[in-house]
């Protein structure tokens, strides 16, 4: 059985370097905190996020003073590079002595112990690149990293890029691909707002009435204040959930509808079957997913929903043409909700980007036979991509007898710097019709 962690650091050096093995494959996996008290537990936390959303920055910033490629350095001395230099750029209140020091102890007793004076000359260059601390940093500046509350350091060097926009990609610590990619379609400037928006710390946000704390720019939503018992609140509010307006909106679409069977075939941990069965309380809402370790969380779900019921994936299939309204949430990229889900940017390659569309289609073609003549299918997604919203759209109305109701995506909104209460993630929705 592995030793606990012996210090915040020690565990995101452990976390980190297995990151650092299967990158860009990374996956929203928490740090095993177990043994540190609060505090230390929320600097390993902070680390190991702080590495992920801004992995392409760091790594091109400390490849700059290696001697030889990043990807000839062990995995575990990569790891303890990307935190030291995320400690020292990206987090407040560290002191650089406690972070170099604990850096070259870690490297000592890793699998590569020579890399030590190599981690100490690295990272203190590293140390040296803050030339000036910034209340608000300009979002253009070559030679300016700007952090998630707005502040930023201008720096000694420009930030790493041949061309301002891979400059921007390490900006937001991604791959300059992805942001040729969302400039080719959306447009230089809708690509630069996502890229700023991406590095965001995200509000927790709760939909429903009564709820204690700051009221959202959206109405029916509230800002919950961090540390709050979460379980306790919702608890208490059963009507309530943790969700984002942009979320919420595509089950808003369909307030118009008089449904009597809903069928949420990708349900997840039940949020939007929440939703829906609130929405309609004449409807019964029966929540499924394909996911096994996600029953317990359906279930949970349905206990303060009358209407709502929880079915075996399988077992949908006795409900053909039966589903006034079906909901298919289906698996996405999370361009759209990349503060909330960091890992996603670094696996928006073409090849993912294919495997999740053909993904998507087969779950249309396994569920689309539930959908009543005359009833209504609700698209749902948390990206932002084409591929996997509108080209969908088409795709159900190329091979079934639907039409479209309404059709929406909303851009991410919330810069470094802006009020939390105007954060919103993005989201795409498109509500269909078949045909009598």
């Amino acid at each position: 059985m592995p030793r606990p962690p012996e210090s915040a650091r020690a565990a995101a050096h452990a976390h980190l370097a297995k990151r650092c093995a299967d990158f860009p494959r990374l996956h929203p996996e928490g740090v095993d905190v177990e043994g540190l008290d609060q505090r230390d537990g929320m600097l390993a936390r902070a680390i190991d996020r702080a590495v992920v959303i801004r992995w392409s920055l760091l790594q091109g910033l400390l490849e700059r003073r290696l001697k030889g490629p990043w990807h000839t350095q062990h995995h575990e001395v990569q790891a303890i590079l990307l935190a030291g230099a995320a400690q020292l750029l990206l987090l407040d209140r560290v002191p650089d002595h406690a972070v170099l020091n604990e850096a070259v102890e870690a490297a000592k007793t890793s699998a590569k112990p020579r890399a030590a004076g190599m981690v100490n000359a690295v990272l203190r260059r590293i140390a040296e690149l803050r030339l000036e601390r910034l209340e608000n940093a300009p979002h253009d500046a070559d030679d300016v990293l700007v952090l998630a509350d707005g502040s930023g350091w201008r720096l000694s060097e420009p930030l790493p890029g041949r061309d301002d926009l891979s400059r921007l990609a390490a900006q937001g610590g991604m791959h300059v691909s992805v942001l040729e990619r969302w400039a080719a379609m959306d447009g230089l400037d809708v690509a630069r707002q996502r890229a700023l928006h991406s590095i965001v710390e995200p509000p927790v946000i709760i939909r429903g009435e009564g709820i204690e704390g700051t009221p959202h720019d959206e109405p029916g939503f509230t800002l919950i204040e961090p540390g709050t018992d979460i379980a306790a609140l919702l608890h208490d509010h059963p009507d309530a959930a943790v969700q984002d307006p942009a979320s919420a909106s595509a089950v808003a679409s369909t307030a118009g509808l008089s449904p009597a069977l809903i069928i949420d075939p990708c349900a997840g941990r039940g949020t939007k079957s929440i939703q829906l069965a609130t929405l309609h309380p004449d409807a019964t809402v029966l929540a499924a997913d394909v996911h096994p370790g996600r029953a317990q969380d359906l279930l949970a779900a349905a206990q303060h929903q009358t209407n709502l019921s929880v079915a075996a994936f399988k077992a949908l299939g006795k409900h053909a043409q039966e589903a006034d309204l079906l909901l298919l949430d289906v698996p996405c990229t999370n361009t759209a909700v990349l503060p909330r889900r960091p890992e996603a940017r670094h696996r928006l390659d073409r090849k993912n980007r294919r495997t999740l569309q053909e993904k998507q289609r087969q779950i249309a073609a396994n569920t689309m036979a539930l959908l009543a003549p005359g009833g209504h299918l609700l698209w749902s997604t948390c990206s932002l991509d084409a591929q996997e919203n509108q080209q969908q759209v088409d795709w159900l109305m190329q091979y079934h007898p639907l039409d479209v109701v309404s059709q929406t995506q909303l851009e991410p909104r919330g810069l470094p710097g802006d009020p939390p209460t105007t954060y919103r993630d993005g989201a795409f929705h498109a509500l269909l019709k078949r045909r009598p």
